[in-house]
């Protein structure tokens, strides 16, 4: 299996895993081609945006110090980032990537 194949795998199953297990209302898209998937999750009635790196899968907020909800949004980043890396985890060894 090619690292490209392994990459595609793993990306698929990331993003299915986060949209059976969080409120996701806006799907993961790319479409300015910029290396992230945008997708937003609500949460408590509050809709917060994420971009998700193609490349490593890392979470980034849309939310701006100082702006209501941000630190909500920062510890939603964290809990993402740590549910990725267990998916991540999961998938790898299920497919024999690692």
């Amino acid at each position: 299996m090619t690292k490209k194949e392994q990459k595609n795998i793993i990306t698929k199953h990331v993003i299915k895993a986060v949209q059976e297990n969080f409120n996701v209302i806006e799907d993961f898209n790319d479409e300015e081609g910029r290396g992230y998937f945008t997708f937003a999750i609500e949460s408590e009635g509050i809709e917060y945006r994420f971009d998700m790196s193609r490349n490593d899968f890392s979470i980034i907020s849309y939310k701006i110090k100082g702006e209501k909800g941000h630190q909500e949004a920062l510890e939603l980043e964290e809990y993402l980032d740590k549910f990725i890396e267990n998916e991540i985890v999961i998938v790898s060894i299920k497919e024999g990537i690692i």
